[in-house]
């Protein structure tokens, strides 16, 4: 892509995403929803103006890694550890039961062989945390207790999806599975969200530090910036998406935050307030490229919308519903809230994608199988929001019980 040309995609896709977004919302409609519809409108699937290329790729990264810094600046770490064995099982129920119900559609139903109904599977256990943790934000909803279990959980399923599609691609390379690439891997992530956040504030403290003793809040903005951007190549290298990285980061800078043995260290609330101040207006024009870059990633024109393609789509659409909602029985609360839950960790989104593409490039799946996979987690990714709103609309706020399991 020429320069001018990426300037001018840049300049459709911030204007229709802010405008679509703030007519979303108008009508009661998250935003997110307005913002990947600008991708499909002007993506391969209507006009094909736009192409999904490297330059926007980056810029949509940038915005979803701001995002999640930004969740994490706000979330409340002590409510996390306390709802943590709550996500964990949302998490683990959550992955394993679509995995297991893909798996058995697929294989059992239809015919496929094992490995591609295990890669239909996979991309019916990941769940979007961009998608997820934005939806929330939209609602309103992020402070709430649940909204941070499902936080805990899609951070955890995150995890579960790096594992799941290393095994998977490992499996379809080779045919066999490579265990000790695999544990080794999950050594390698669990020592990093150990140690991530605790190195993360020291760099913060840092930061503040040198911010106090210059006597300028402006020594913040690009080294916290810098912060960021190292903790997603960190969490990178350590085999754990970027967004995870920036994630432990947005912690560490956060209030509610202590190091083991050294609670009295702590930023100071200058410095925060600095760093919050920075990060808003990025993430209110970063983060929409994202979702619509989700958007243009979608061809709906390469489909072919058989009778039996939508047979198909129907079923394997109602088990992703199915599988990632009932994942919310595992949280204390009343029904309605363990529903909210539930179908607050049901879209796919850019993970499902990064499945069906994986399986695409690794040969698992013809282009039909591969398209109706790839409609599936659009499907997921659009109910998801219109079933939360709908539901938040018709009920009493979300309640949750203070104590912890």
């Amino acid at each position: 892509m020429e320069l001018h040309q990426a300037f001018l995609y840049l300049a459709l896709i911030l204007f229709l995403g802010r405008l679509f977004g703030e007519i979303s919302e108008y009508f009661g409609i998250p935003a997110v929803l307005g913002e990947i519809l600008v991708g499909l409108i002007l993506g391969p699937s209507l006009l094909g103006v736009v192409p999904p290329d490297q330059t926007l790729k980056l810029l949509a990264e940038l915005g979803i890694i701001l995002l999640l810094f930004q969740i994490g600046l706000e979330a409340d770490f002590d409510q996390i550890r306390k709802v943590g064995l709550q996500a964990f099982l949302v998490a683990v129920i959550g992955a394993l039961l679509p995995l297991a119900l893909g798996f058995l559609a697929t294989r059992y139903l239809w015919g496929w062989n094992s490995l591609t109904a295990l890669f239909a599977g996979g991309t019916l256990a990941a769940t979007s945390i961009g998608i997820t943790v934005r939806l929330l934000k939209d609602l309103g909803i992020l402070e709430h207790k649940s909204s941070q279990v499902v936080l805990a959980a899609a951070v955890i399923d995150d995890i579960l999806g790096v594992l799941l599609l290393s095994a998977l691609y490992e499996f379809a390379q080779s045919q066999v599975l490579q265990w000790k690439t695999l544990a080794k891997l999950s050594i390698h992530l669990f020592t990093f969200f150990l140690l991530a956040p605790i190195f993360a504030h020291l760099l913060a403290l840092l930061i503040n530090y040198f911010s106090e003793k210059l006597g300028s809040l402006n020594f913040a903005p690009g080294t916290v910036i810098a912060l960021i951007f190292f903790m997603a190549y960190l969490s990178h290298q350590f085999g754990a998406p970027e967004i995870l990285g920036a994630f432990t980061g947005g912690l560490a800078f956060s209030r509610r935050f202590v190091v083991p043995f050294a609670v009295s260290l702590r930023v100071s609330k200058e410095t925060i307030h600095r760093v919050q101040g920075l990060i808003e207006p990025l993430v209110f024009v970063l983060t929409p490229i994202f979702f619509v870059y989700i958007g243009l990633g979608l061809d709906f024109r390469a489909f072919s919308f058989s009778s039996q393609f939508l047979g198909l789509l129907g079923i394997l659409t109602f088990l992703a519903l199915l599988s990632k909602t009932a994942a919310g029985l595992a949280v204390r609360g009343s029904w309605r809230d363990k529903f909210l839950v539930g179908v607050a960790m049901v879209p796919r989104g850019e993970v499902g994608l990064i499945f069906a593409e994986f399986g695409k490039i690794s040969g698992v799946f013809n282009p039909e199988t591969y398209a109706l996979l790839v409609t599936t987690v659009a499907l997921t990714t659009l109910a998801a929001p219109l079933a939360l709103k709908f539901m938040l609309a018709k009920g009493r706020p979300l309640h949750y019980p203070s104590s912890p399991l």
